[in-house]
């Protein structure tokens, strides 16, 4: 048996009409009140379609809430131990030990935050400045570092995987210091 195009045309491009709707919705026969009834329909999707977007919404700002409690449960042993510095250091003496110990805890608390892709930008004395991770605070002249490098790291910068977090900020070289005139003028007498 041989099937013809028009009998697949014919199965699959039935007309949608008022009483394809589905059963809670009873099917309108007045033509007068086709209009209504497929305005109502048009009204109601474009609702559900509205609360979709609200409860998308809702979830990602559910899931941003979740994500920042995930890194705090983690940091929350790093301020505990601050906290015990903080404490320990009004009563010891030993400040060679309470710098051990605030090393411990920068450790610590640098390896949560590389266990999560959280690390420095490299950014070092002589660098040629790098606008893609610098934010230049000062230009200043330097008879050691040719113009456009890093003179000083003032605060270091922090890159989450490829995205950067803070730029790390720098004093950049303006090159040479004028040369100071050393010509002596002859005094009047």
């Amino acid at each position: 048996m041989t099937m013809h195009m028009n009998d697949i045309n014919d199965e699959q491009t039935t007309p949608l009409s008022p009483s394809d709707a589905p059963a809670d919705e009873a099917p309108v026969q007045d033509p007068e009140n086709d209009v209504d009834y497929w305005k109502g329909l048009a009204q109601r999707k474009a609702a559900e379609v509205e609360n979709i977007r609200r409860r998308a919404a809702a979830e990602k700002a559910q899931m941003a809430d979740y994500a920042a409690e995930h890194i705090i449960t983690h940091m929350l042993p790093v301020l505990d131990d601050l906290h015990a510095a903080v404490e320990s250091s009004k009563t010891s003496p030993d400040a060679e030990a309470l710098r051990a110990g605030i090393e411990m805890i920068y450790h610590k608390a640098m390896k949560i935050f590389e266990e999560r892709g959280v690390s420095v930008i490299s950014s070092g004395e002589g660098e040629p400045f790098n606008v893609d991770v610098h934010e230049a605070l000062m230009h200043m002249p330097s008879p050691d570092h040719p113009e456009g490098h890093v003179v000083q790291v003032v605060q270091r910068g922090y890159a989450l995987r490829d995205k950067v977090l803070r730029h790390a900020k720098v004093i950049t070289s303006a090159g040479q210091p004028p040369a100071e005139d050393h010509t002596t003028s002859t005094s009047q007498r």
